[in-house]
C-alpha cells in the first residue's frame, strides 16, 4: 500500500495538500494494475476460446434429418455404388460391338525398300550391278457381303549396267485393283454378319442383367428403409411400455410406503422396469444398426447423421390378383427376355455352323495397268494413256476331307439349343411359381394384418381394465406384468406383420421386374 504523509496546517498549505502519495508507491500501484489487467485479459481470452470451441463442436454435431421413401429412392439412384458398377458393366459390354465390326475397317498398306544387287551374273549380257528402289501404297476393305476389295499403287525405279536394257534407268508405275469373294464358307459374309448379330444380342442381354442389378440395389435400399422404420417403431413401443412400467412402479412405491404392498411385489415391479430399460437399450442398438445399413446403401460416409423417417409402417392391405400379376411378369421379366435372345443366338449359330461345313471357295479377280519411262511423272501418265493392262480371273477351292471340327461345332450348337429350350421351359415354370407364391404370401399377410390389429386393440383394452382393478386393490403385480408383456408382444407382432407386408409388396414388384420402371425412367 502507498504511504500517506500528513502535513499540518501550520505550514500554510492548503487542506488538499495534506494528503500526498510518494512517487515510488505510484509506480508500484501502476504495476499492480497492469498485472490485474493482463490477468483479466488472459482469462477472457481463455473463456472466448473455450466458448468458440464449444460453438464449433455444437455446429459439427449433426442435427436429425428427416427422410422419406422418395428421398431414399432418389439418393440410391444417384449415389449407390452397386448401381454405378452395374452401369459400367453394360457400358463395358457395348464396347465389344466395335471390336466385332472392326473386321470391316479400312486398312492402309504402305511399303518402301531398296536393293543393290552386285552378284556375279551367269551371262555376259547380264548386268553386273542392278539397283532397285520401290514404293507402294494401298487400301484394303472388307464389305458386309464378304467381298474383299484392294487397291494398290506401286512405283519401282530400276537401274543397271546391262547393255540389254532399253531404258536405263527407268521408272515402272503400276495401279492394281483386286476383288476376292467367298462363295463357300462365309457365303457372301454370312459368318461375319452372324457374329455382329450375336454380339448385339449379348449386349442386350448384358443390359438386362445390369437393369436387374440396378433394380436389386433399389429394392435393397427400400427394404433397408422400411427395416429402419420398423426398428424405430420397436423403439417407440419399448419406450411406451417402459413408461407404463415406471408408472406402475410409482403406484407400487406409493402403496408400499403406506404398507399396502408387500416387498416382493415392489421388487418384482422394479425388476420389470429394469428389464424394460434393457429392452429399450437393445432396441436403440438395433435401430442404429439399421440406420447405418441404410446409409451404407445410400453411399453416405457420415454415420453420425441422425435420421427421422417420415413414412409410417402401417398400411392398408389390398387383395392381389394372380392372373394380372402373371401377365405383367411374363411381359416384363428380363430373364425371360434373355433366354429368348439366347435362343435367337443359337439359331444364328446353327446357321453359321452349317455354312462352315462347306468347302472354302474364293473367286478372285485382278485388274492392273502399268507405265514405263525414264521420267517418274511420264511413267504414271502412261497408265492412263496406253492400254498396258493385265486382267486375272481365278477360283480357289479348299475341301477338308474329314471336316471333323466343323461337324463337332454344329453338333454342339444343336445340343446347346436343346439345352436353351429346356431352360426356357424352366424359366416359365419359375415365373409361375414365384408369382403364385408371392401373391399367396401377400393375401395371407393381408389377413394377418387384420388379425394383429384386433389382437393389439384387445390386449390394450385388457391391460386398461386390469389397471382399473389394480387401483381398486383387486389385482396384483403378476397379472399386470403379464398383461404388459402381452401388450408388448402384440404391438411388436403388429409392427412385424406391417413390415413383412411392406417388404413383400416390394418383393412382388421385384418378381414382376416392375419396381425399376416405376421409379427410374432413365436409359441405360
Amino acid at each position: 500500500m502507498a504511504r500517506v504523509i500528513t502535513h499540518s496546517s501550520e505550514d500554510g498549505e492548503r487542506p488538499f495538500d495534506r494528503l500526498r502519495v510518494v512517487p515510488s508507491e505510484v509506480e508500484g500501484r501502476s504495476r499492480t494494475m497492469r498485472r490485474w489487467s493482463f490477468t483479466c485479459l488472459f482469462f477472457l481470452f481463455i473463456f472466448l476460446s473455450v466458448s468458440t470451441g464449444a460453438i464449433a463442436q455444437n455446429k459439427e454435431i449433426p442435427s436429425t434429418m428427416e427422410i422419406s421413401l422418395k428421398d431414399v429412392i432418389r439418393l440410391v439412384l444417384e449415389n449407390s455404388l452397386d448401381i454405378q458398377i452395374a452401369k459400367l458393366d453394360a457400358y463395358l459390354t457395348r464396347e465389344s460391338l466395335p471390336q466385332v465390326e472392326s473386321i470391316f475397317d479400312t486398312v492402309i498398306n504402305m511399303g518402301a525398300g531398296t536393293s543393290d544387287d552386285k552378284r556375279k551374273p551367269s551371262s555376259s549380257s547380264a548386268a553386273t550391278r542392278a539397283r532397285k528402289d520401290y514404293y507402294s501404297l494401298g487400301l484394303t476393305k472388307k464389305l458386309p457381303s464378304g467381298t474383299v476389295l484392294s487397291v494398290e499403287a506401286k512405283d519401282t525405279r530400276n537401274h543397271s549396267d546391262s547393255s540389254a536394257s532399253l531404258i536405263n534407268p527407268h521408272h515402272e508405275a503400276e495401279a492394281e485393283i483386286s476383288l476376292t469373294q467367298s462363295l463357300g464358307k462365309n457365303f457372301f459374309g454370312i459368318a461375319d454378319r452372324s457374329d455382329i448379330k450375336i454380339t448385339m444380342l449379348d449386349i442386350e442381354n448384358c443390359r438386362y442383367t445390369s437393369l436387374n442389378d440396378i433394380e436389386t440395389a433399389l429394392y435393397d435400399a427400400m427394404v433397408a428403409y422400411w427395416d429402419y422404420v420398423f426398428k424405430k417403431e420397436n423403439v417407440k413401443v419399448q419406450s411406451d411400455i417402459l413408461k407404463e412400467a415406471r408408472k406402475l412402479y410409482g403406484i407400487y412405491k406409493d402403496n408400499y410406503s403406506m404398507g399396502l404392498v408387500e416387498t416382493v411385489d415392489l421388487i418384482r415391479v422394479e425388476s420389470q422396469v429394469k428389464q424394460r430399460q434393457n429392452d429399450l437399450l437393445a432396441a436403440n442398438l438395433d435401430a442404429e444398426r439399421a440406420k447405418n445399413n441404410l446409409l451404407f446403401l445410400l453411399n453416405q460416409d457420415d454415420l453420425s447423421i441422425g435420421l427421422e423417417p417420415k413414412d409410417y409402417l402401417s398400411v392398408t392391405p389390398e387383395r392381389i390378383d394372380l392372373y394380372l400379376c402373371l401377365i405383367e411378369a411374363i411381359k416384363r421379366r428380363r430373364d425371360y427376355k434373355r433366354i429368348k435372345n439366347n435362343l435367337k443366338s443359337a439359331d444364328i449359330d446353327i446357321k453359321t455352323r452349317k455354312n462352315s461345313l462347306w468347302p472354302e471357295i474364293d473367286l478372285k479377280a485382278t485388274f492392273s495397268k502399268n507405265g514405263l519411262d525414264s521420267n517418274y511423272k511420264k511413267s504414271w501418265e502412261d497408265i492412263g494413256g496406253e492400254d498396258n493392262s493385265k486382267v486375272f480371273f481365278g477360283i480357289e477351292v479348299q475341301v477338308p476331307l474329314e471336316n471333323r471340327m466343323a461337324k463337332s461345332k454344329l453338333k454342339q450348337a444343336r445340343l446347346h439349343k436343346q439345352q436353351l429350350i429346356l431352360k426356357f421351359k424352366r424359366i416359365e415354370r419359375l415365373i409361375l411359381k414365384e408369382v403364385y407364391n408371392q401373391v399367396k404370401t401377400l393375401n395371407s399377410l393381408k389377413i394377418q394384418v387384420e388379425f394383429h390389429i384386433n389382437i393389439a386393440k384387445l390386449q390394450e383394452e385388457k391391460l386398461k381394465a386390469e389397471m382399473k382393478l389394480l387401483k381398486q386393490g383387486r389385482s396384483g403385480s403378476d397379472i399386470i406384468i403379464r398383461y404388459e408383456n402381452d401388450l408388448l408382444k402384440s404391438r411388436l407382432a403388429l409392427a412385424a406383420v406391417f413390415f413383412n407386408y411392406r417388404v413383400n409388396l416390394l418383393r412382388m414388384d421385384l418378381v414382376k421386374n416392375s419396381l425399376l420402371d416405376r421409379y427410374w425412367k432413365g436409359a441405360l
